[in-house]
């Protein structure tokens, strides 16, 4: 019996794409103890993936002919000079894992534009997200009004075995911790905003997905994240401007959706105690962490973080030019560096970045996430059909926040994966748009 590669792929894939979601359900409740061996079955099944494809393609590798592409070689070669020589001593295991951190999920820009190659496929996968999106926003909210240590709110974390800031509880859904709940969120409701329009720009219903974002935002209140809600409210404030702008005919259309969400959210806060719970909750806590901020206590204040975040050389003297190691910050590693230098009081990704591969290294990222953004802002302009324009908008978005604040798509798996299946998307969509050219032409 022959194997179909094709098929087979594509199965795979989809497997994956589903799996990378669901694997904290097993990692907390179903199979704890075996939390980081199920943590694994994401990445051998990318693999798996990863070779098929490359069988199936005779591991055929595009040429050169966009900046970003430069950048990503350039990044690949330097993540690889580690392995033969690393300033920092460490083992071999060490340095895969770093490997596996910086550059696993690249190889699905060349993968989604292949699979995802008309539009009916990729208005698919936003109807997957939407319906697996029900049972992950009625999780979340059952959490937040569940006790603390409740099954449901189990971390697979020995550490840390509850998920609780203070006295308040942080939603998180199936997922493993919030950050990965709030990757999720932050991407699933940026697509379902600009989704709403594009339905609404075609004639369809969209109050299935008008609901879900309406959960999905209460959620992200529940998971008591500051930045995802106001990165959230920019990229909605975002695609309504591009919308007035570029769409005339859905003008009127924004300004009833503009009057008709904010007497919505007033009515829902005033009637809805699920609702209000979870807003004056999040305010409550955010104060809380002000306060705290105002004792004196360096880098907790939402400025002091934020500034943090966006200070990514902050560890550059001592990291050098080429930094310690690829590797030696990663928590699943167990984070070696800090065993030999305890003086580098590291935790945001950037700086960690820097420590690990320096200065260079660090250089080398921006350059990536800077000509990724710009090659996608550009295909968006270039994109002639508005309804295409529509389904890029959310995707290029999403790609902003890592070039400020180099983000967690390094050592967050569903951060890595989230940026670059977007940006595999974006090109997706460009070459449908090119396809359905060259089909007009062909027709005139």
């Amino acid at each position: 019996m022959q194997l179909n590669l094709g098929h087979t792929t594509k199965w795979l894939l989809y497997t994956s794409l589903v799996w990378i979601i669901i694997d904290g359900v097993f990692r907390k409740w179903v199979f704890p103890e075996l939390s980081s061996e199920i943590f694994a079955i994401k990445y051998l099944l990318f693999g798996f993936t990863y070779l098929l494809f490359f069988l199936r393609t005779n591991f055929y590798i595009p040429r050169i002919n966009h900046i970003y592409q430069l950048s990503i070689v350039l990044l690949v070669i330097w993540c690889f000079t580690f392995l033969f020589h690393s300033p920092f001593p460490t083992s071999a295991l060490v340095k895969i894992f770093g490997l596996i951190c910086y550059l696993f999920f690249i190889p699905l820009l060349l993968i989604v534009p292949h699979y995802f190659n008309s539009i009916k496929r990729i208005e698919n996968i936003i109807k997957f997200l939407g319906i697996i999106s029900i049972p992950i926003f009625i999780i979340g909210i059952m959490q937040y009004f569940l006790p603390t240590d409740d099954i449901l709110n189990y971390l697979p974390s020995k550490e840390q075995k509850f998920n609780q800031v203070a006295e308040f509880t942080r939603s998180i859904s199936i997922f493993s911790f919030v950050k990965v709940y709030n990757v999720y969120l932050l991407f699933v409701l940026t697509v379902f905003t600009s989704y709403i329009f594009y339905l609404i720009n075609k004639g369809k219903s969209s109050w299935f997905y008008i609901v879900l974002l309406i959960f999905g935002v209460l959620n992200q209140f529940m998971t008591g994240s500051r930045l995802p809600v106001v990165i959230t409210a920019i990229f909605t404030l975002l695609i309504i401007i591009f919308i007035f702008l570029q769409i005339k005919n859905l003008r009127k259309s924004i300004l009833v959706t503009i009057i008709f969400g904010i007497g919505l959210s007033f009515i829902v806060y005033s009637f809805s105690t699920t609702m209000k719970t979870a807003v004056d909750a999040f305010f409550a806590r955010a104060e809380f962490v002000e306060k705290i901020a105002d004792k004196g206590v360096k880098n907790y204040s939402a400025k002091d973080r934020t500034i943090d975040r966006l200070t990514i050389f902050k560890f550059g003297e001592a990291a050098g030019l080429t930094g310690f190691g690829i590797g030696t910050t990663y928590a699943g590693t167990g984070g070696v560096l800090s065993n030999y230098r305890s003086d580098l009081n590291y935790e945001e990704e950037g700086e960690r970045n820097v420590l690990e591969i320096g200065v260079i290294g660090g250089v080398l990222l921006i350059l990536l996430r800077l000509t990724i953004l710009l090659y996608s802002f550009a295909t968006l302009i270039k994109i002639r059909d508005i309804n295409l324009a529509l389904l890029t908008l959310p995707f290029v978005l999403y790609l902003i926040p890592p070039l400020f604040f180099l983000n967690n798509t390094t050592f967050d798996h569903f951060d890595g994966f989230s940026y670059w299946f977007s940006f595999g998307l974006i090109i997706a969509i460009s070459k449908i748009e090119k396809s359905e050219r060259i089909i007009l032409k062909t027709q005139e």
